[in-house]
């Protein structure tokens, strides 16, 4: 399941854009129309106003004209030149093809127009705009879709002739325009989209920082550590810290009580194994000595398996009090590790169990493949704990060989391995070793099936590897490996 930061994040960042484009949209289709319309509504504006403009013009022409001399003159359009540059005002980037306007008698002679209405068409039939599918409007060149048209006819009485008066508008100019106003108001929603998408991530990661100095704490946490959160954190999650905090507590106090347990309970059981297999000790003694009891061999037997199950409840006891005090830690304190001196390291261990190896007339050997002992598998360990670790497993190397085999250590620059010449192990069971009490059927060894589960574990607390594996061929064996 995603974090409630990243599900936020997500939905923010994914929902406001899509929020915005969907406003943005309608915002732009408004403004589209709207200021269509408005201009449509200034061209039909501009068009009554000639209706006024023009009659006043023929009004004055007729007046003019009384004269012979202009009579001919008369028949000539009048056509406006009024550039922009000319105009006063803010004209921002108003351009001189923007409008056009030209006015027609009822025969077609153009009697007034500026410079882009005299191109217009004549089109005594045509009342309002011309629309996109008019006949008319595809015959327009080299206007055709580029100006919006309005037609107007003035009705006069009798005194003044009809007229056809045309008002145009450019569409690029028109929709030009539309961009720009359209860009005025998203470019500035568009900014202020970005800033509150960055604002929105800037807040949650603020808001959220609490959690995760409080899960960076628990992940440094010892179970046995009963002290307090300490980072500040919001309101509503403070009564999960206070449970947090409580829980501590009892983690701890209830591994405390299972270790004084653990403790106390192989102390006292330490006492009466050593006090049973003293007396077996002397039971094979007096047997040995006291001749005339017949079938004392049978008794000398009984003693003999008698001691080795003591020995053997010993080793459990001393494995069991082991486990339960690397069980709970999650890792190893900086404070703990060093850089371990593996001769002199594999130097004790080897010595610690010699005795077990003379017992079976093993021999015990230790190899080193580097060119120098400096370095051989660089890393920081426990060296208490690593001690624990090869022991086990050359114990576990020299109590499953049969008697005159040899068992060896070797010291490579990138792993440890401990080697023997024995049976192996079924390639089945390789899986299942590190298990606890699990021991491959068929041995007879003394053994509680803890040594390998301990070896594994004290692996995982110094974040290395631990692999088994029988010897390749032709060679035969069983092969333990720790590596990074």
């Amino acid at each position: 399941m995603k974090s409630i930061q990243q599900r936020l994040l997500t939905s923010l960042l994914i929902g406001l854009p899509l929020l915005w484009l969907l406003t943005s949209s309608f915002i732009a289709w408004r403004l589209w129309h709207e200021i269509n319309e408005m201009n449509d509504t200034q061209i039909t504006q501009v068009a009554r106003y000639l209706i006024g403009v023009s009659a006043d013009e023929e009004h004055d022409d007729d007046n003019y004209n009384s004269n012979d001399e202009h009579k001919e003159k008369s028949h000539s359009p009048k056509i406006y030149h009024l550039k922009s540059k000319q105009l006063s005002g803010d004209l921002g980037e108003a351009e001189d093809d923007y409008m056009g306007f030209a006015i027609w008698n009822k025969d077609g002679r153009l009697l007034m127009a500026d410079e882009n209405g005299q191109s217009f068409k004549f089109l005594p039939n045509q009342h309002g705009f011309l629309e996109d599918d008019h006949h008319a409007y595809q015959r327009l060149n080299p206007f055709n879709h580029q100006w919006r048209l309005f037609y107007i006819h003035d009705e006069h009485s009798d005194k003044h002739e009809s007229r056809v008066i045309a008002v145009g508008q450019n569409l690029d100019s028109r929709q030009k325009m539309i961009v720009d106003t359209m860009s005025v108001q998203l470019l500035p929603m568009l900014i202020g989209l970005l800033a509150f998408m960055g604002l929105v991530v800037l807040l949650i990661r603020r808001g959220f920082k609490p959690l995760t100095e409080v899960s960076a704490e628990l992940e440094q946490r010892q179970p046995q550590d009963d002290s307090p959160i300490t980072a500040d954190v919001p309101k509503e999650i403070q009564p999960l810290v206070n449970a947090l905090n409580v829980l501590f507590v009892k983690v701890a106090d209830t591994l405390a009580r299972e270790q004084r347990f653990t403790a106390d309970a192989s102390h006292e059981l330490r006492s009466p194994l050593a006090a049973l297999k003293l007396q077996a000790d002397l039971l094979q003694q007096q047997l040995l000595q006291l001749s005339e009891i017949e079938d004392d061999s049978q008794l000398f037997y009984h003693t003999q398996k008698i001691s080795e199950g003591i020995e053997r409840a010993n080793h459990l006891v001393e494995q069991l009090l082991t486990l339960a005090k690397i069980e709970p830690q999650q890792h190893l304190p900086a404070e703990q590790l060093e850089k371990p001196d593996w001769l002199a390291l594999t130097d004790e261990v080897l010595s610690e169990v010699n005795r077990l190896a003379r017992e079976k007339h093993i021999q015990l050997k230790r190899t080193v493949l580097c060119d120098h002992p400096t370095n051989i598998l660089p890393i920081l360990v426990n060296p208490t704990l690593f001690k624990l670790l090869l022991r086990n497993l050359l114990e576990n190397a020299i109590h499953y060989c049969p008697e005159g085999a040899s068992v060896e250590l070797q010291l490579d620059i990138n792993a440890i391995r401990v080697l023997d010449n024995g049976t192996g192990v079924a390639p089945e069971q390789l899986a299942r070793l590190s298990e606890r009490f699990y021991r491959p059927a068929g041995q007879s060894q003394m053994g509680s099936g803890l040594g390998l589960s301990i070896a594994n574990r004290i692996v995982e607390l110094h974040n290395l590897n631990l692999a088994f594996a029988n010897r390749p061929s032709p060679e035969t064996g069983f092969m333990v490996t720790i590596s990074k």
